[in-house]
């Protein structure tokens, strides 16, 4: 898959501040167990200081800026780039008469700004990295290589071994896809293990499949107690369906509340946040965007958790924390709201911008996204995780009240309606509207984009993994190959970042760009290559257009006087190597703000 996240040995991450969040949030009878010992992985300090004057020198520093995009020296202090040059001369108006260190880790290295993964959940990160991958598609993980399976055959034979070979209780499991691995119900559980509490969770991360067992484990014995379940999480009825032990959408909020107790025991997210962190640094990644504080839990509960993480001296990442809209909805005072929750989780490694996530139609891994006529070749209808109405209402809130927009969108349908839905706000000075995924768009419905000023954050894996798949079912050909329309948007200037949304992609910047440069899918077959992005466009979708998109593009993204100092060695160069080596590359190097990894 020529993924990197396979990750350069194991690491110890015992921290205090998150064994207290996490005590915070399940203290009280059962859950003090797992506040005591989290075996969290600790990162080694990072060498090198980012205090005095130090000169990096590469073979070549690619700055993803226009006015002087190469250069091979970089001076850097207090953790900030204050100047380049071509030679050690060049820089003598900041370094003669000073005590300057001249760093050569990075000597013969191709350097890029740090890398940028701008849709990435570190909790569901945390959750997923504990638990057994069996998916359509290869996975490199700090546990071990999960071969990619793609018959009904294949997948009942792996999920037979995974379950003959754990004592989870319950066993879970993520990756099910239906169109690769043939249906599959709550029966079908109850049949390869017999009274055994099964959880499969899809490929998409947005619904789950549950035995028998489990669900009377929850108490769940009829179809008026599984709806019961539904109404108490306020999810919409219409998102489950008991006689499969389905919970889809808004539906798998309710299961997810019940699995919490779980997902969350002794250790858990300790040791899956330190995996998280080890694999960024694998990959080159040292910014970050929780596209959605509050999936596991309240926000607060997860800030909490994510800055016990993140909020260290030896870090070499930042987060920024992003609320989600229907979270918010009740809190009158937003001004409060902000300045209350910065107060308490910000710091020097967490950002809390005044952002906010929108969610419109359902999950592209599901084939829940709305679509236009004709629709889907079976006939059925996708989902809203937001209604419409209250959508409309959402956006123009939060748009008057000064945040920028994030809003999941994945079909046309779906896009359409998102669009009428900004086109009657006025223009506001510092504000920004990202879409997010962006599955399947028209031609038509990217010159609006590029009209209205929108930016977009996409998803590039849906064409790897389901181009040939949705061209036989779902789609049909005349679309499916045209999942991922990017190459259009290149076209019309629209700002563009790449990002894992792990664990939709594996968070690997890279790899990305080599997908959305390629468009090959897993079966072999370029898809549509006039919507393959320039290398480029590649690039700076992983740099500097990823920083933008998220509003950083000020601080990070790019190798500049005033930037922070991230930097990111490769082995070879990109320009070099062209759009069919990008991931081939390997990262070498890490330096986050002046400090090396």
């Amino acid at each position: 898959m020529g993924s990197r996240a396979a990750v350069r040995g194991p690491i110890s991450f015992e921290s205090v501040g998150l064994r207290n969040a996490m005590k915070d949030m399940l203290s009280r009878r059962p859950f003090l167990a797992l506040a005591s010992g989290l075996p969290l992985l600790s990162i080694p300090p990072a060498r090198g200081g980012a205090d005095g004057l130090v000169v990096f020198e590469a073979r070549k520093f690619l700055t993803m800026e226009p006015a002087r995009p190469s250069c091979r020296f970089v001076a850097v202090q207090g953790g900030m780039i204050v100047a380049l040059g071509d030679s050690l001369e060049e820089l003598a108006p900041w370094t003669s008469g000073r005590t300057v260190r001249i760093d050569r880790s990075l000597a013969g290295q191709v350097v890029v700004p740090g890398l940028i993964d701008p849709h990435l959940h570190p909790m569901q990160a945390a959750v997923m990295l504990n638990i057994p991958f069996i998916a359509p598609d290869d996975w490199k993980l700090p546990t071990g290589y999960s071969a990619g399976v793609r018959s009904a055959q294949g997948y009942r034979q792996r999920l037979a071994a995974a379950l003959a070979g754990s004592k989870d209780d319950p066993f879970i499991t993520w990756g099910y896809h239906e169109l690769f691995h043939g249906p599959i119900g709550r029966s079908d559980l109850d049949t390869l293990a017999p009274g055994r509490s099964v959880v499969l969770w899809q490929r998409s991360f947005h619904e789950i499949i549950v035995s028998t067992a489990l669900l009377e484990r929850w108490g769940i014995r009829s179809e008026a107690d599984f709806i019961a379940l539904l109404k108490a999480g306020h999810a919409d009825p219409a998102h489950g369906d008991y006689s499969r032990g389905l919970f889809t959408e808004t539906g798998l909020q309710a299961a997810i509340g019940k699995l919490r107790p779980t997902l969350f025991g002794e250790g858990k997210i300790g040791r899956g946040m330190g995996m998280l962190q080890q694999v960024m640094r694998a990959s080159g990644v040292t910014t970050v965007s929780d596209m959605a504080t509050g999936i596991f839990a309240d926000f607060d509960t997860e800030a909490g958790l994510i800055k016990a993480a993140f909020e260290r001296s030896d870090s070499l990442a930042r987060v920024m924390l992003m609320p989600i809209a229907s979270r918010m909805d009740p809190v009158a005072d937003l001004d409060g709201w902000m300045r209350s929750a910065s107060d308490r989780y910000a710091g020097a490694h967490v950002r809390l911008d005044r952002r906010i996530k929108l969610l419109a139609d359902g999950a592209f891994f599901a084939m829940n996204m709305r679509m236009n006529a004709p629709g889907y070749i079976d006939g059925h209808q996708g989902r809203w995780l937001t209604e419409p109405e209250v959508l409309a209402r959402q956006t123009a809130r939060y748009w008057n009240a000064g945040f920028s927009l994030h809003i999941h969108v994945n079909g046309d349908e779906g896009l359409d309606v998102v669009l009428s839905g900004l086109e009657p706000l006025a223009p506001r000075a510092g504000q920004t509207v990202t879409l997010e995924h962006l599955g399947y768009s028209t031609e038509a419905q990217n010159r609006r984009i590029a009209r209205m000023g929108l930016m977009v954050s996409a998803q590039p894996n849906y064409i790897r993994v389901l181009g040939d798949a949705y061209s036989r079912e779902g789609l049909g050909p005349g679309r499916a190959e045209a999942i991922n329309r990017l190459g259009s948007l290149e076209r019309k200037n629209v700002p563009l970042g790449l990002h894992s949304d792990f664990n939709m992609a594996p968070i690997d910047p890279l790899y990305l760009a080599w997908i959305a440069a390629n468009r090959i899918t897993n079966e072999g077959n370029v898809k549509d290559p006039a919507e393959r992005l320039s290398l480029d466009k590649a690039m700076r979708a992983i740099t500097i257009e990823a920083a933008q998109v998220i509003g950083m593009d000020a601080l990070v993204g790019s190798i500049a006087v005033g930037k922070k100092a991230d930097f990111t060695a490769l082995d070879r160069d990109p320009y070099a190597v062209g759009a069919a080596g990008l991931r081939d590359l390997k990262v070498t190097g890490l330096v986050f703000e002046g400090l090396i990894g």
